[in-house]
């Protein structure tokens, strides 16, 4: 695939201070009902967790005490190390500096998303979100079989609103109270389209408008993303399920942006395996950063299926 940065596509002398613009592609949703974990290293981080209910002990006049039932598990988050490099013109080191700066904007912009949309990625389908396939280096993630997550299949007469109420019995069964719903646009937009039944056509759930933008369903914080889905990034040969939406106690997902490499500048070689920069007149500019992350139980998430195609 051709790179839209290469000097033929990004010409500098056409380049205004205004002229920025690139498609809003959402960033990712898991960041956005999960807080940074600032106790995530880079390499692996052990957590102790308990998954019962601790139970107290009524203790009689001079009888002995019992120690508490429930021993802790271990759950370590690993890092994965991601990266964004975009060739241009190298005429970007003798323009203007007021076009220099844009364009640096313009691409801290467009890696601040590939990062965010990154988590998403390999958090939700284990993958290594240039390829789109499923990679051995991850260790656990929300659609990996058998790590415990439920997972809502669609049936025959399945409606958006009968998965996500199976979603949220599962998590009550579990013990678990959901705080955030990761969903699916295209789920979404389902929800927002369902009435109260077959002779009238008032919205079910009149609050989702047209279902883009949402920010809570039902009480959950919500967070809609076409990564939940992996729409832009599964490969064609993906087989495995995909998505539609993650309802859970995001308590339980802790992650954070474990180091960040800042944005540098690379004038010769092949940093990308594009050619060199020098006989193309290119020069490179790269970010990295360590994503980590770790599900600390997978009872405390639902995940409700997209129907088999």
């Amino acid at each position: 695939m051709a790179n839209p940065l290469l000097t033929s596509a990004l010409n500098l002398a056409n380049f205004t201070a205004d002229g920025v613009w690139q498609k809003a592609i959402k960033s990712g949703a898991l960041a956005r009902l999960a807080g940074q974990d600032p106790e995530i290293r880079v390499g692996s981080t052990d957590f102790f967790t308990f998954t019962t209910t601790p139970k107290a002990e009524l203790v009689g006049e001079g009888a002995n005490k019992a120690s508490a039932d429930g021993t802790p598990t271990k759950v370590t988050s690993k890092t994965y190390k991601v990266q964004l490099t975009y060739r241009v013109s190298d005429e970007i080191l003798i323009a203007d500096r007021e076009h220099q700066i844009r364009l640096i904007e313009a691409l801290r912009g467009r890696i601040g998303t590939g990062i965010s949309r990154a988590l998403d990625s390999i958090a939700i389908y284990g993958i290594n979100p240039a390829a789109g396939t499923v990679s051995a280096n991850v260790a656990n993630y929300f659609m990996k079989a058998n790590n415990g997550v439920d997972h809502q299949v669609p049936g025959t007469g399945s409606t958006p609103t009968t998965l996500i109420k199976g979603a949220a019995g599962a998590l009550a069964g579990a013990g678990y109270n959901a705080t955030g719903l990761a969903v699916d646009p295209a789920f979404v937009n389902a929800l927002a389209n369902e009435t109260e039944g077959s002779t009238n056509n008032r919205p079910l759930y009149p609050e989702l408008g047209l279902g883009f933008n949402i920010e809570s369903f039902q009480g959950l914080r919500a967070a809609s993303s076409d990564t939940v889905s992996g729409k832009n990034e599964l490969a064609a040969s993906y087989t495995g399920k995909v998505a539609n939406a993650i309802m859970g106690d995001f308590n339980a997902f802790k992650w954070a942006i474990a180091e960040e490499v800042p944005l540098h500048l690379i004038q010769y070689g092949d940093p990308d395996g594009a050619g060199d920069l020098q006989r193309t007149n290119e020069v490179a500019i790269r970010a990295e950063a360590y994503i980590g992350f770790a599900i600390m139980d997978g009872a405390a998430f639902s995940v409700i299926e997209k129907a088999s195609a």
